[in-house]
């Protein structure tokens, strides 16, 4: 049940991390495309302001004297174009907010990304260190049952009693693997207690008993 809401988990956070490297896929196109407009924008600047200086000279001129017709309708031209400067200088500021904005809001979603990443690594790492620990666990189990097999086959064939308690050197014959006859051994370096005849041998490892 642990490993499968382990598993669970980073399958969660996988998923997330799919779905934010979408969103910050979409938003740095975004951005790029505003920072785009943004330069081009910004190349207009300076003629920008320096027309809205000469126009506002030029209406400052014209409003200063008696006026004719024909200036009249240079000053209201004068004006509206000082008007349209302003507008695209605001919308120009305006622009440059938006970039920022977005340049703040790619930084958060790169840091959750970095997050959701170290966040994902680490539960891989603990389903890692809990399968291990399982199959270390069902290693020395069954260890434990040989050794208690062996022990009742010694006691058998040696004619011992309840209580008799023999060495592992005693069951080496019984339950020693490869050519040198070795013990088994518990995986997580455990001690094991062979214990006497009808009873269950056990480990040094809290964890690791024989059912």
């Amino acid at each position: 049940m642990s490993m499968t809401k382990t598993k669970i988990a980073i399958a969660v956070a996988l998923a997330a991390l799919a779905a934010l490297a979408a969103v910050q896929y979409q938003t740095i196109q975004q951005l790029r495309q505003e920072n785009g407009d943004l330069k081009q924008q910004a190349a207009q600047v300076a003629p920008l302001q320096e027309k809205l200086a000469s126009a506002s000279q030029e209406a400052a001129k014209a409003a200063a004297g008696p006026l004719s017709q024909a200036q009249v309708v240079e000053l209201a031209r004068l004006r509206n174009e000082v008007s349209q400067l302003r507008q695209q200088t605001n919308e120009l500021g305006q622009a440059r907010q938006q970039i920022q904005t977005l340049s703040q809001r790619a930084a958060a979603e790169a840091e959750a990304r970095r997050s959701l990443e170290a966040s994902a690594v680490a539960l891989q790492a603990s389903e890692e260190k809990h399968v291990a620990a399982i199959n270390a666990m069902n290693a020395c189990i069954s260890n434990l049952r040989i050794i208690d097999s062996a022990k009742a086959q010694w006691a058998l064939e040696n004619h011992k009693q309840k209580g008799d308690t023999p060495t592992m050197d005693d069951l080496r014959p019984y339950i020693g693997r490869g050519p040198n006859r070795e013990l088994p051994t518990c995986p997580d370096g455990g001690a094991y207690t062979v214990g006497a005849v009808g009873e269950k041998p056990t480990c040094s490892v809290a964890a690791h008993v024989l059912p």
